[in-house]
């Protein structure tokens, strides 16, 4: 395994721990974290699924949004939440639900991001909190982590263009 590819690990019952490192200031990867022009960049979704909202505002009280859907459903899938602490380029805090097209609630959670940055490389760690262990189980198992590093690979390619 690549030592820049995502790592996880479960320090407790109901937390996953991600860390990955991208070869850029802290800074870019932040702005790549919180810009929604930028966020739409790197993320990937499955096939024949598009991004319809991407809104992010990285201050306390301020609120992520997301959205995609497919061809069978409009949306497909929402993330909302809201930032409860903001260190720019260093730590944020932000609840997470996420909801059906139906509005049904899959789960909630709460990420927090913090970024350290030495001789030029960043080292983003995510961790997520959830109500349980079934539900950080059962994200686990969902293949998230695939997703994830797939989209990060992107966003590797993106840190690497000339700004």
């Amino acid at each position: 395994m690549n030592p820049k590819d995502l790592q996880i690990s479960t320090p407790t019952d109901t937390t996953i721990l991600f860390t990955r490192t991208f070869n850029a200031p802290r800074r870019l990867v932040w702005e790549a974290m919180t810009v929604p022009d930028k966020m739409r960049r790197w993320m990937l979704l499955p096939p024949g699924w598009t991004m319809t909202v991407c809104e992010c505002e990285a201050r306390v009280g301020g609120a992520l949004s997301l959205a995609s859907k497919n061809e069978d459903a409009d949306p497909a899938m929402t993330i909302q939440g809201v930032f409860t602490e903001v260190v720019p380029h260093e730590r944020m805090v932000h609840t997470e639900t996420m909801a059906s097209g139906s509005g049904q609630t899959i789960g909630s959670l709460l990420e927090t991001h913090e970024f350290a940055e030495k001789d030029g490389i960043t080292t983003m760690r995510i961790t997520q909190a959830y109500d349980s262990k079934d539900a950080r189980d059962g994200a686990l198992a969902s293949g998230m982590d695939q997703c994830m590093e797939a989209g990060y690979k992107q966003l590797d390619a993106m840190l690497a263009q000339p700004a």
